[in-house]
């Protein structure tokens, strides 16, 4: 009996909570924040307390959350992925997005020199502290590769429809200061050949979040980029679902990053990082086993809405 109870435990789970799925995002590790005290904007950031970190993870998430503190002398980076180098094409069009009220870390992508896609979890409606950063590492940030949003719209849908299983319509815009990008930097095109899109095809996934997710968890903060497979191309009306596996895929920190389809050496944005697994076993741990992408087609009406709302004013 002893060598026959875990298989079924596993099992059981395995039936009851394949598609248990959690936002992605996380708190940068102590000493990223370590690392800015000679800027200006260091300052607050060295004021956050333990106690201020574990209300922001209570409060950050509708639905269960896996954002945590993360370790000191820990790697950096999408699961089994490769570090993104100054100058690389996915460095082009990957940003990301740190909140200096909360603590919170996401990844975006640029869609014009003035607005970036990312996850409407990431936004918080109303906030002043977020900064978009244009760099391989967020301990790299400093004032030249660095912009203050001046607005973010998540989807009108987001409230309504975080807890369902499909079609969240978890993806918002932020407008960033200014009208330049760093020298580099360009917008990404969007993929609109959904059709072609079927199980077993080829993503191109990139953000600035966990690098390891068994046991012990390592920090975030550095880009990195992997590539994946389509596990279900038609995940609800809206999504796609992506499989993963170990020590290999994206989880905290990677939300709002970019699926980009590589079309004749060029990424197309396909999606938008929205959540994945979160529930643990000993075989399987969190992260391992997939992740949700909201579809940039299926939102390009709100988008070109959203970005005209945001614009007007310039």
């Amino acid at each position: 009996m002893s060598k026959v109870w875990p298989f079924l435990l596993v099992n059981f789970w395995a039936k009851n909570n394949k598609r248990h799925s959690v936002d992605f995002f996380t708190f940068p590790s102590e000493n990223l924040v370590k690392q800015r005290s000679k800027t200006a904007r260091c300052v607050m950031l060295k004021k956050l307390s333990l106690t201020l970190l574990s209300v922001a993870m209570l409060a950050a998430c509708g639905q269960q959350n896996t954002a945590e503190i993360l370790s000191e002398d820990s790697q950096s980076g999408v699961i089994g992925g490769e570090k993104v180098e100054m100058g690389s094409r996915i460095m082009r069009s990957t940003v990301g997005l740190y909140d200096e009220g909360s603590g919170t870390l996401c990844t975006g992508t640029l869609i014009s020199k003035e607005l970036v896609l990312t996850a409407a979890h990431c936004v918080t409606p109303g906030s002043t502290h977020q900064l978009v950063f244009f760099t391989d590492d967020i301990k790299n940030m400093n004032a030249y590769n660095s912009r203050y949003a001046i607005k973010a719209l998540r989807h009108e849908d987001y409230e309504r429809n975080r807890g369902r299983k499909y079609d969240t319509a978890d993806i918002a815009l932020v407008r960033i200061r200014g009208e330049y990008i760093p020298v580099g930097y360009a917008p990404a095109p969007i993929f609109a050949d959904f059709q072609s899109l079927k199980q077993g095809s080829e993503v191109v996934v990139a953000g600035y979040g966990l690098s390891w997710a068994w046991g012990v968890k390592k920090g975030s903060g550095a880009l990195r980029t992997t590539k994946l497979k389509v596990g279900e191309a038609r995940y609800g009306q809206n999504e796609v679902l992506i499989a993963q596996s170990v020590k290999k895929g994206v989880c905290s920190g990677d939300s709002g990053g970019p699926a980009y389809i590589d079309k004749n050496g060029e990424l197309y944005l396909m999606g938008v990082t929205s959540r994945g697994d979160s529930m643990a076993t000993p075989l399987t741990p969190k992260c391992f086993q997939f992740s949700i992408y909201s579809r940039v087609d299926a939102y390009l009406p709100w988008i070109k809405k959203t970005s005209e709302l945001l614009l007007k004013d310039r």
